[in-house]
């Protein structure tokens, strides 16, 4: 519970996750738009939130990776915010997968650096998908151009972590992934 309750009040470190009442939606932005927004908006929540959770990892890897994630999604997220505003959308301002949140805070070591990875591959992969969609069949063209600008900086981050494990090409599983940088760049405990 501790944990979950930190990752929580982290939310409160990120303005950007607490926007301000929009104005009135716009007649180009569709339901799909919407939740484009808003889907990239709990995404970049997540990615800054974890990523201030490396504290507790023991790859130099992880360390390295985490500040950067976090510098370019609070970028992505400030970009975002400033559309959806322009464009009337509300955005959840609390992140969807706490519990998730709540379980890598939880832990610690290679333990932390192995879930961090899979956490951060996971993401990475959903966002990708869900950003093309949008850059491709998206409606309003803010939002469109949005998606477009931020699908080369997750490609980068996904490659990133892909190059910190052995599980190039594969899906993430947890249960059989093993990390170079667990196994190889890092000591293991």
């Amino acid at each position: 519970m501790k944990a979950l309750t930190a990752a929580v009040s982290l939310c409160a470190l990120f303005p950007a996750a607490a926007a301000a009442t929009p104005p009135p939606a716009r007649a180009d932005v569709s339901a799909e738009d919407r939740e484009y927004l808003n889907r990239a908006h709990q995404n970049n929540l997540f990615e800054i939130i974890t990523s201030h959770l490396t504290d507790r990892a023991s790859c130099a890897e992880v360390r390295r990776l985490a500040p950067e994630f976090a510098a370019h999604h609070t970028a992505l997220d400030a970009d975002l915010v400033s559309v959806a505003t322009r464009e009337g959308v509300t955005l959840y301002s609390v992140p969807e997968p706490l519990p998730r949140i709540g379980d890598l805070a939880a832990r610690s070591g290679p333990d932390f650096d192995k879930a961090w990875l899979n956490a951060q591959q996971e993401a990475h992969i959903s966002a990708i998908a869900t950003t093309e969609r949008e850059a491709r069949q998206g409606w309003s063209p803010e939002v469109k151009d949005l998606a477009a600008r931020a699908a080369p900086v997750l490609h980068h981050h996904l490659e990133e972590v892909l190059a910190a494990t052995d599980t190039a090409g594969e899906a993430p599983d947890t249960t059989k992934a093993t990390f170079t940088c667990v196994n190889v760049a890092c000591p293991s405990g």
